[in-house]
């Protein structure tokens, strides 16, 4: 008699009964066999089973077919090879076009980004430390502390010059890596003079020194202001004070610098800030005269001539000079003269050439009164700096044309 041979559930290897159609331990059903069919010990590899129980194929032995398929759930050959048309049986094979493959969007690494983010976050409260830090006057290592003065030194200067009417003093020059009450300054080297302004003038005068005042420093270079504490004007009878601060490496000397005063278009005045420097070429030059003229039946004395590079809030143009001619009339007439304004019939002559100059300012009266003797005025022009020889001309004018014209030369160095 045949003995019968145990049997066992092919998912979990346990023992089975004869007949048993459900395994009691993890509730495969058991399909029924034949007495040749036997099922292996539990010790023996067992293959793997799907969850019906039937044997997982080995993936060797399994037809390949392509991994990209189209839409439609047709396959999609790779680039250059060849497939037979399903709809085209016995027909030779054709070249079937690949097919685009949508790959899916790649999502970005959370992790990068929370990186950056994170960097941009610690250098964002870095800065605003160094800020809060300066605020409470906390000097950070490896900072620079802009709010504590370094050393400052003084150089005395005491020169003074006049520019449109109004006399400008260097009381002296200071040098510091940085001034903190400069809200433009460096901090490798700063150069600042402090001036004094008076006004003895009966007109106010108004002046920039953001663009008349500029440093000549050693070699020829210029270097304008970075910062004025200036009103900007001075009225009559006014004195006052500014400070003006330049960019200067404070290894230069105070001793080797100038300024220069006056725009590009004007007549410019250096002050070389030696403390020692002569500045007489710049003051206004006179000469006495005593040219006699008779006009209008009136009789004319001009008495001086002064050079000058300015007037009342105005300075002279780039290369010319204001003359000022001074003139004393009498009245020897039994009626008052008009002679009328002096800019219709005054000219200037320059040299032996045949340009006239106009008045540019005149206080000279229109008319003088019976037996008025004395009575003075000024007539001023603006002339070449590089003449020295004048002649004034007085013109006929209007219903006076009857009367002679009248001259008189003088030199001017």
């Amino acid at each position: 008699m045949a003995q019968n041979t145990p049997r066992f559930c092919p998912r979990c290897g346990a023992p089975l009964s004869a007949g048993q159609r459900v395994c009691a331990n993890c509730g495969l059903h058991i399909p029924s066999r034949t007495a040749s069919q036997d099922f292996p010990a539990p010790s023996q590899a067992y293959p793997p089973y799907t969850q019906d129980g039937m044997p997982v194929p080995d993936q060797a032995t399994l037809p390949q077919f392509p991994t990209a398929y189209a839409r439609g759930g047709m396959p999609v050959p790779e680039q250059g090879s060849q497939y037979p048309s399903p709809f085209s049986a016995g027909q030779s094979n054709q070249q079937v076009p690949p097919a685009s493959v949508v790959k899916p969007p790649q999502k970005r690494s959370r992790g990068r980004m929370g990186c950056v983010i994170g960097l941009l976050v610690v250098a964002l409260l870095g800065i605003a430390g160094v800020f809060v830090a300066a605020l409470l006057g906390v000097h950070l290592p490896g900072t620079t502390d802009l709010t504590t003065q370094t050393p400052v030194t003084t150089t005395s200067v005491n020169e003074t010059v006049t520019y449109a009417g109004a006399a400008i003093t260097v009381l002296n020059a200071q040098q510091s890596q940085r001034f903190v009450n400069d809200p433009n300054t460096g901090n490798d080297g700063m150069l600042r003079l402090n001036l004094k302004e008076q006004n003895s003038t009966d007109t106010t005068v108004s002046w920039s020194y953001a663009e008349i005042a500029h440093l000549v420093l050693p070699g020829g270079s210029t270097v304008a202001p970075v910062y004025v504490k200036a009103k900007g004007s001075i009225a009559p009878g006014v004195t006052q004070n500014s400070i003006v601060d330049f960019v200067v490496p404070t290894t230069t000397s105070v001793r080797k610098i100038v300024l220069r005063l006056g725009s590009a278009s004007e007549a410019q005045v250096d002050i070389p800030l030696t403390g020692q420097a002569n500045l007489s070429k710049y003051t206004p030059h006179s000469v006495q005269i005593n040219g006699q003229m008779l006009y209008m039946g009136l009789n004319w004395t001009l008495t001086q001539a002064t050079s000058q590079l300015y007037i009342a809030g105005q300075q002279a143009s780039r290369g010319k000079r204001y003359i000022v001619v001074t003139l004393s009339v009498d009245n020897t007439l039994s009626q008052e003269a008009i002679t009328g304004s002096p800019y219709t019939y005054i000219r200037l002559q320059v040299g032996n050439g045949n340009t006239l100059l106009s008045p540019q300012a005149s206080t000279l009266p229109v008319s003088f009164a019976t037996g008025e003797t004395g009575r003075t005025g000024t007539v001023t022009f603006l002339a070449p700096q590089n003449s020295n020889s004048f002649t004034l001309i007085l013109e006929p004018q209007g219903n006076n044309s009857g009367f002679d014209p009248a001259s008189t030369a003088f030199q001017l160095s």
